[in-house]
């Protein structure tokens, strides 16, 4: 992917679905139940980890790069050449991090798809949005949609179920598009360092933590 396009694949990926909704309702069997609490305790027993994503939209733009995950809260994407780009989660912002262009752009991390996973704790269960879970050839697909107003849209995250990990998310915006993201060489328990996690402090930089 090249620089000229980028923004367009961060700016799907930071879009307001599920603004708000750090939980989400589940009215469904015992059994998707389960599996809704299987992925609540996974994200919630972590401290860190770290994984190598790609990143891939429906229009068939991709890029590849390093995430790194210290909860509660906190998480780094670190972009592969040629982008220069980071993005970093703190508990209140997401910034999007431009060494090319020597910025930091700062979003509510409330009104992002990424403050679902960073709560402390991750809860699935809320009045706001409709949850519901599916199983398939060994993988539990967790589905967290809001229907309507400037939220709407949905989550899938994907989880392999022996062992139990966390592979793949995907998101849909409320027009249709959808941007996944795949982990693999998964690593817990790394020594992260809190200034991994805070951004270039360029002179122009909006502030923000």
């Amino acid at each position: 992917m090249t620089k000229g396009n980028h923004r367009g694949m961060i700016m799907r990926i930071i879009s307001p679905v599920l603004a708000g909704a750090g939980m989400a309702v589940v009215m469904v069997t015992s059994a998707w139940a389960d599996d809704i609490s299987r992925a609540e305790g996974w994200f919630n027993k972590l401290t860190t980890y770290q994984a190598q994503f790609t990143q891939v939209a429906s229009d068939g733009s991709n890029a590849t790069g390093m995430f790194s995950l210290k909860r509660p809260y906190r998480s780094r994407f670190d972009y592969d050449d040629p982008l220069a780009l980071v993005l970093i989660t703190s508990k209140t912002w997401l910034h999007v991090d431009e060494a090319d262009r020597r910025e930091v752009t700062s979003y509510p991390l409330s009104e992002t798809p990424l403050s679902l996973m960073l709560a402390d704790p991750v809860r699935l269960r809320s009045p706001d949005v409709i949850t519901t879970s599916a199983s398939q050839d060994g993988v539990i697909y967790i589905t967290i949609e809001q229907e309507d107003g400037e939220a709407a849209g949905k989550l899938v995250m994907e989880f392999t179920d022996q062992p139990f990990e966390l592979r793949r998310w995907v998101v849909t915006d409320a027009n249709g598009i959808t941007t996944s993201v795949l982990l693999s060489n998964p690593v817990k328990g790394l020594d992260l360092a809190n200034k991994l996690f805070v951004p270039t402090d360029y002179p122009n930089a909006s502030p923000g933590n």
